[in-house]
């Protein structure tokens, strides 16, 4: 019996010890950015890489009801943009763009007084 509750306590020890290491050692691949403009500025966010399903989300909204415009997803490398969507002041615009082989990816939002996030996750 004390052997048995020993094994037990050892495959719990070794089963956490593995679990924490895979936590560890896992390395965090969220990120965002984030974009915002005054005005009849474009701003441009910083970059973040795509995940690892090789998509990137993004999206945006104008601050002021006379500013309209669109949020840009570019793919930083190539200097191609890789979706893009109609913005305005009403409400929160967001997609997801899939497929996606580069590795660095940016937001740019246009029409003036925008704010926008790029992510990953």
């Amino acid at each position: 019996m004390k052997k048995n509750r020993f094994a037990r306590l050892g495959l719990m020890a070794t089963t956490l010890a593995a679990v924490a290491v895979g936590i560890v050692a896992s390395p965090a691949s969220a990120a965002s950015a984030t974009c915002e403009s005054w005005g009849g500025n474009i701003c441009t966010s910083g970059s973040i890489p795509a995940n690892g399903n090789h998509q990137v989300c993004f999206g945006g909204q104008h601050k002021a009801l006379s500013y309209w415009g669109r949020a840009e997803l570019w793919d930083a490398d190539s200097g191609v943009m890789v979706g893009s969507i109609a913005t305005n002041a009403y409400r929160y615009q967001q997609t997801c763009v899939g497929g996606l082989y580069g590795q660095h990816y940016y937001e740019r939002g246009t029409g003036g007084d925008f704010k926008g996030d790029v992510w990953n996750d």
